[in-house]
């Protein structure tokens, strides 16, 4: 167990090197600190190595409920990595790096649950897209939080402080609705291939992981609808993407924290 903390914060201590790095960068052309994206990218790089370590066994491939929070961190960072290469991010950038990183210290840490599966390569692809989207989607909620509170300074003339780090309200929002679909996209398929490849969802426990799936995808579709047709944004976006999360987290880890620590089995 120590083993797996000392190796895990080293990204976390690469995502926080890059945090420090971007400390006072705006949006601005000439905010694009170089050493900052090197340590946010050597950080995801050595994050997936450590991941993909930890979940490999002698018995085959063992995804623990930490190594699920571990491998959705690692989606945010790679994704803000790759934002970062595109333009100045600012506020966001440090506050999904250190998010990430603390996700990160979860990695190979022991839950208790022994048994181990080697599934074959279409629930593996079901497993990747799920993870994508939960991470995509996790991102969403801290944007929309980091703009509700941007938003909020802003109509009440108060002084925006650490705030001023942020992109524009234009540029967080246009974000926030690009990740959202994104994420919708990516939760369509891994809802489609969880309906044809998994082989008995009342056997393994997964039909209320499912409902409450499919009921994520409903908000976030609703939302999306809204925002192309009737202009969605401020606090609609913020309810639907919180209401959509959290049946999101219910839905993954829910399940997860029955099936492992109640029930005493390995999800797959």
């Amino acid at each position: 167990m120590i083993r797996h903390l000392l190796l895990s914060l080293l990204p976390l201590m690469l995502y926080a090197g890059a945090a420090i790095r971007l400390r006072g960068h705006t949006e601005s052309a000439a905010a694009r600190p170089t050493a900052a994206w090197l340590l946010a990218a050597t950080g995801t790089v050595l994050h997936g190595c450590i991941l993909a370590l930890a979940i490999q066994s002698p018995e085959g491939l063992m995804i623990s409920m930490t190594d699920s929070l571990s491998l959705i961190g690692w989606v945010i960072a790679a994704t803000t990595v790759v934002m970062m290469a595109w333009r100045p991010l600012g506020l966001l950038a440090i506050a999904l790096l250190l998010m990430a990183g603390v996700l990160a210290l979860g990695t190979g840490l022991p839950t208790g649950v022994a048994e181990a599966t080697s599934p074959a390569w279409e629930m593996r692809a079901h497993i990747a897209l799920a993870a994508l989207a939960s991470g995509w989607l996790f991102m969403s909620a801290v944007i929309v939080l980091l703009l509700a509170w941007q938003q909020s300074r802003l109509r009440a003339r108060r002084p925006l402080g650490l705030l001023a780090q942020l992109p524009p309200v234009e540029t967080m929002e246009n974000t926030l609705f690009h990740i959202i679909a994104a994420g919708f996209a990516v939760l369509t398929l891994a809802l489609l291939t969880g309906f044809f490849f998994v082989y008995d969802l009342l056997a393994q426990h997964l039909v209320h992981k499912m409902v409450l799936a499919v009921l994520a995808w409903l908000v976030f579709g609703s939302l999306l609808i809204g925002r192309v047709r009737y202009g969605w944004r401020g606090s609609r976006a913020l309810q639907f993407t919180l209401v959509g999360f959290a049946s999101l987290v219910l839905a993954y880890f829910g399940s997860r924290f029955v099936l492992e620590s109640l029930l005493g089995r390995h999800w797959g």
